[in-house]
């Protein structure tokens, strides 16, 4: 037996050694296992990927529900958004017609998008308001402003009447996983912007390349296209079109006619094109055709002397406005055999919403009467009224003429009107013409005829108006024929009438106007003679326009018996502003005949002088292009044919910018203007 490993041990006896051997069995320790930790390891893993899993599992199903809530607002407000257009659109249309209902929940409720409109959407919405009445939105209307206040957006710079509107509304989805719902708010001005704010407005395509320096200061308008093809003119202001915004050499509108280059723009990123329609006066389509109605005598449902005419679409046309209208029916200058007194054909009206009739003539304050015995004329003003006692006094028969001091019939030549290629005859103007001087002295005038009744009796019952006489319609019923043109003219015209103080003075018709002599360039203020003769100042001026088919300025040094081409001109100082109609351009310019371009800006104010050698034209104001030409529809000519060019002094009316500073009459253009939009 083979005994390994022993273990001696020695037990102690006396006497006695004894020795013990003890066995002890051999013992190896096993060596661990790492397979648990593996294992504890991988269960670890595991928990971390489902933890994460999980998580990832729960983020996308997170991010999935947040961005289908998000996708869900998004549709909301694009609804919400669809609700508030659809009666901003209703109520545009309704301004520009001059039928906007001032009822909020009359809009709020009628205009919402129906169930018929809804049944093409893939969701349906329940629209309310923001205090959460259903089946309506949010509209609040505000009051018309009594000042111009500031405009927004594009029309920065300028001043209107505005109405301020704000249109809210709620769109909530119905039977979606998410019925999340939102509001779009949007305020907006509806805005009535006076014309005369604009250095330059066109209703058309705007040209001009003037071939001397011009800067223009105020801001620019075209509710067509818009092109300056002059290095000479340097623009100072806001320059805006509705269609392209042309700075080249070339005209676009008007093929081989071009300029000298580009023009100069002091504010950045003008000019702009794609801009919102200004709609015009009269209208809804800004039709230039259309809008001559502006200028002529209305329609029948506002025809002067009926309740029509001061209904709020009668007072858009200029004649309704006036607070006088003169007449020469029905045939002109010739005198009407059924007047009464003999031989008058002057009609002056008192034109008054409060006065029965609406239209009182005024009463004659000039007369012509022929001596039976002599056959000589005598004037004289003063007749009675009271045709009883005239025929008593046996002169009725005996007038040759009776009429007012201050109008009259005069006739002159227009060689642009009848050039024919330079061969004339020009053309026989027929003008009504109102002397200024002598309009402020029958204003003035405080006598009283035999029987006590005032010669502008009626234009001195203006007790109830806030303004005294400041206007004049005119319509010269001469027949337009191939030889004839009938036309208005103002004269003696330096001063305006006093009477009209501060509010100014407007002279509209459908005729071309012709302008003899300096308009506006002085005032008496305080006793002082204060002058802007041969100046860009207007600080001593009154507000003033003139409205016409065509202007046409006439220096002081003209004659209405010359017949030759291109007579000498002198300085003239004209200050008002002007709304009027041009010929347009062509499609191609023939340089050969020199006729295909309108003349542009720089020829809006037309001439028949030799400007060039003798007279600088310094003219103040506002230039407005609102319809073609109707009477005067001769083509432009280049300078040195029928007129030489003047020096052109040529500024904006500043004075314009401010509602009391505004003319008489200033048409005003509608716009609505958004100020501000939110979606939460």
């Amino acid at each position: 037996m083979i005994i390994t490993n022993c273990a001696r041990e020695f037990i102690a006896v006396p006497g006695i050694k004894i020795e013990r051997t003890s066995m002890k069995t051999p013992f190896k320790a096993a060596p661990r296992s790492n397979r648990g930790y593996a294992l504890l390891i991988i269960l670890c893993f595991l928990a971390v990927c489902l933890v994460v899993f999980t998580s990832m599992m729960y983020w996308i199903s997170s991010n999935s529900s947040i961005t289908a809530r998000n996708n869900q607002f998004n549709m909301s407000e694009a609804a919400a958004e669809a609700a508030t257009e659809k009666v901003l659109s209703q109520m545009n249309y309704d301004y520009i017609a001059q039928t906007l209902s001032n009822s909020a929940s009359y809009y709020a409720t009628a205009f919402i998008p129906n169930a018929t409109e809804q049944a093409k959407w893939p969701i349906q919405y329940v629209y309310s308001s923001t205090n959460g009445v259903t089946n309506q939105i949010t509209v609040a209307i505000g009051p018309w402003t009594t000042n111009t206040v500031p405009l927004n957006s594009q029309f920065t710079g300028l001043y209107g009447m505005v109405q301020p509107v704000t249109i809210s509304a709620v769109a909530t989805p119905s039977g979606q996983r998410f019925n999340i719902p939102s509001t779009v708010a949007e305020s907006l001005q509806f805005a009535s912007i006076p014309l005369f704010q604009f250095a330059i407005f066109y209703n058309m395509d705007l040209e001009i390349a003037a071939a001397q320096s011009l800067t223009v200061t105020g801001p620019v308008w075209s509710n067509g296209g818009f092109w300056s093809g002059s290095t000479l003119i340097t623009f100072q202001s806001l320059v805006s079109a509705v269609g392209i915004a042309t700075n080249t050499a070339n005209d676009p509108f008007c093929s081989s006619y071009s300029g000298s280059g580009k023009s100069t723009y002091t504010v950045a990123q003008q000019p702009t094109s794609g801009n919102d329609r200004l709609t015009m006066p009269i209208g809804t389509n800004n039709d230039p055709a259309t809008i001559e109605a502006l200028v002529n005598l209305p329609p029948s449902p506002y025809q002067m002397g009926t309740a029509g005419a001061f209904s709020t679409n009668g007072q858009l046309y200029l004649a309704n406005e006036a607070d006088l209208y003169l007449t020469n029916f029905p045939t002109g200058t010739n005198c009407a055999p059924s007047a009464n007194p003999k031989g008058t054909n002057m009609f002056l009206y008192y034109q008054d919403a409060v006065n029965t009739p609406y239209l009182t003539q005024v009463h004659y304050d000039y007369y012509l009467i022929t001596n039976r015995s002599t056959g000589k004329i005598f004037s004289t003003n003063w007749v009675w009224p009271d045709l009883v006692h005239t025929n008593a006094l046996n002169i009725t028969n005996n007038i040759w003429y009776a009429g007012y001091s201050f109008l009259t019939n005069d006739f002159f030549y227009d060689w642009r009107e009848g050039w024919n290629g330079g061969s004339g005859p020009p053309k026989v103007v027929q003008a009504v013409q109102l002397d200024v001087s002598l309009f402020n002295i029958w204003l003035t005038n405080s006598a009283a005829t035999n029987n006590g009744v005032y010669y502008n009796t009626q234009c001195r019952l203006s007790s109830h108006k806030s303004h005294p006489i400041d206007s004049i319609y005119i319509y010269n019923a001469v027949p337009l024929t191939s030889k004839t043109l009938p036309a208005v003219r103002v004269c003696n015209g330096g001063i305006l009438p006093s009477q009209t103080a501060p509010y100014g003075f407007t002279v509209a018709t459908a005729m071309p106007i012709y302008v003899w002599g300096n308009y506006n360039a002085s005032n008496i203020v305080g006793g002082t003679l204060h002058s802007s003769l041969s100046q860009n100042n207007t600080t001593y001026t009154w507000p003033a326009a003139l409205m016409g088919d065509a202007i046409t300025i006439l220096s002081g040094s003209w004659s209405d018996g010359n017949t030759n081409k291109r007579p000498n001109a002198a300085d003239t100082t004209v200050n008002a502003a002007m709304l009027a109609g041009i010929v347009r351009s062509q499609s191609s310019y023939n340089s050969g005949t020199g006729i295909g371009y309108s003349g542009g800006v720089e020829n809006f104010l037309r001439m028949l002088e030799n400007w060039g050698a003798s007279g600088d034209l310094y003219y103040n104001g506002s230039i407005i292009v609102m319809f073609p030409s109707l009477f005067a529809t001769n083509n432009w000519v280049q300078t040195g044919n029928y007129y030489a060019a003047p020096t052109r002094h040529w500024a904006f009316d500043t004075n314009f910018t401010q509602q009391a500073g505004l003319p008489p009459l200033t048409p005003q253009s509608k716009g609505v203007i958004r100020a501000n939009w939110y979606a939460y």
